[in-house]
């Protein structure tokens, strides 16, 4: 009968929305990045410091409109999607990028140029996303305008810390710093 199944409205359809999109964009993160993904969940792709020192395929932009936006205290913003991996821990290293779009005028291609750090939320378990990782990272990046700074990449899967928000942050040495999160989903996977 119309009108007496499950609403998709409120926090239950904002959930749902997100569950669906990050289905699809790990399905397409699957096919991007070929034998990659190993299939571990659980205590065995969180073994090393509590996965803080594991391998990583992070998604900015996971969620429609895919894209995320920062802003700068003067009201300014950047807007980024892109992917990527990373490892963490001793063996850190990272490699990724995609593109951007800044308001006061200018877009084109960053790139990944190092890995800062990246601490793991755990596994998205709570949320029913098996295989999915929440957590943060902070990306050195190049911007093919010829600037240079640091990418904070937040996912609130698994269990984060009060406090915390979805989005991205970036930080440019003489290109400004957008660092209040604006809207968009990010994601992190095992690999």
């Amino acid at each position: 009968m119309p009108g007496t199944g499950p609403q998709c409205g409120g926090a239950e359809g904002v959930v749902a929305m997100r569950r669906l999109g990050v289905t699809v964009a790990l399905g397409a993160l699957l096919s991007m990045f070929g034998g990659l993904l190993l299939g571990l969940s659980g205590p065995a792709a969180a073994s090393n410091a509590h996965g803080n020192h594991n391998s990583y395929g992070w998604v900015v932009g996971a969620d429609p409109p895919f894209s995320d936006t920062a802003i700068a205290p003067n009201g300014s913003t950047i807007t980024m999607r892109g992917h990527g991996t990373l490892t963490a821990g001793p063996g850190k290293n990272a490699s990724g990028g995609g593109t951007y779009r800044l308001s006061t005028g200018g877009s084109g291609k960053w790139s990944v140029t190092g890995v800062q750090g990246f601490v793991s939320y755990g596994e998205a378990i709570p949320q029913g996303l098996p295989g999915a990782f929440g957590g943060e990272t902070k990306l050195k990046i190049s911007l093919d305008n010829g600037a240079t700074g640091v990418l904070t990449i937040t996912c609130l899967l698994g269990r984060p810390p009060a406090g915390k928000m979805e989005g991205i942050g970036v930080i440019l040495g003489n290109g400004g710093q957008f660092t209040k999160p604006d809207g968009g989903d990010n994601i992190f996977f095992a690999l």
